[in-house]
């Protein structure tokens, strides 16, 4: 037997010829109720009924006939209002399942690639024609690939941790631009295959209280994320941090591919990859702005991400409360 499936077409057809039908028998009702009204009024007339009798029977009708109607009207609401939100679940629904199917691929090719890699690095060194010299330079390529499945591990744990509001901030007084500026060193260091040129203003003494290890996660998916979607010949970031005493802002800018309006806000959803995994060209599994987000937001902070469209690069604006101390807090 065919298993009936409804896609989000099919559904907005069914809800907006439901929606038609429903308003038009709504409408009919009235048309026919009001016609009611006029012949009872007939009716009286023709009995011999005095004008004045004729008038409060009119009126007594039209009362009922206005608390009945909006009586229906009430619950034709209930039923549109229920019919749409019922079609906008069932949206979500497939774009969640769209990007679960994305995040399924991309993490076959993240697992895929260093495995690969390291299998051919272990045969490498297996091999008895191959100079010792050349084997050592194996060993640090073997370890960048053994870092890059532990990365996407934790990332995969992370995500879990947040979605089960089970994730502990170990809270403590944090110099912003300094964990900042360690993050932009961190990221220097890891071999390119394209320059990177980074311009930074990052004032000291701008504290917040944070967990650093959780917030260093954050910064390094934001700054992956304008390398890895870059196609220049450089990339280009701009890091500036600005405080006002109360709240301190921390700007990522990029000279990147850029982003669509629609896209400078979905970037920050779980599995959300922009366009297919099937005719996409850079790596990743879609969590790490997600992760981002969540780790901001449990510090009382916010992240957003603007870009002038297409080609035009993307700045990433971190929000953080400037205050100083030193505690341990859970988030959420």
């Amino acid at each position: 037997m065919a298993r009936f499936h409804l896609t989000p077409r099919g559904a907005l057809i069914a809800f907006v010829v439901l929606s038609t039908a429903a308003i038009a028998q709504m409408v009919w009702w009235i048309i026919f109720m009001a016609r009611l009204v006029d012949e009872k009024v007939d009716l009286a007339a023709q009995y011999g009924a005095d004008p004045a009798t004729i008038e409060q029977l009119h009126d007594q009708e039209i009362g009922r006939q206005i608390m009945v109607g909006m009586e229906g009207i009430f619950f034709l609401v209930l039923i549109l209002g229920g019919g749409w939100l019922i079609y906008r679940s069932l949206v979500k629904g497939e774009e969640l399942k769209f990007h679960q199917q994305n995040f399924l691929m991309a993490v076959t090719h993240e697992l895929k690639t260093p495995l690969a890699s390291i299998k051919l690095y272990i045969d490498t060194l297996k091999s008895p024609k191959i100079p010792d010299e050349k084997k050592a330079g194996v060993l640090p390529r073997m370890r960048e690939d053994l870092e890059r499945l532990e990365k996407l591990v934790d990332n995969i744990l992370e995500a879990g941790r947040f979605e089960r509001s089970g994730y502990r901030l170990h809270r403590q007084a944090a110099d912003l631009g300094r964990l900042a500026a360690e993050r932009l060193e961190a990221l220097g260091r890891i071999p390119r295959p394209k320059p990177l040129q980074v311009r930074k203003n990052l004032p000291p003494q701008v504290f917040v209280t944070a967990d650093t290890e959780a917030l260093s996660r954050a910064f390094d998916a934001v700054l992956e994320n304008s390398l890895k979607y870059n196609d220049e010949d450089a990339v280009e970031l701009a890091v500036t941090l600005e405080s006002d005493g109360r709240m301190a802002r921390l700007v990522i800018a990029d000279n990147g591919i850029g982003l669509s309006r629609d896209n400078q806000t979905a970037i920050f959803d779980r599995f959300y990859r922009v366009g297919s995994e099937l005719s996409r060209s850079h790596p990743g599994s879609g969590l790490g702005l997600y992760l981002a987000r969540e780790i901001v937001q449990a510090h009382g902070g916010t992240i957003t991400a603007e870009s002038d469209g297409p080609g035009q690069g993307a700045r990433f604006t971190i929000t953080l409360k400037v205050e100083p101390g030193n505690e341990d807090d859970t988030a959420g």
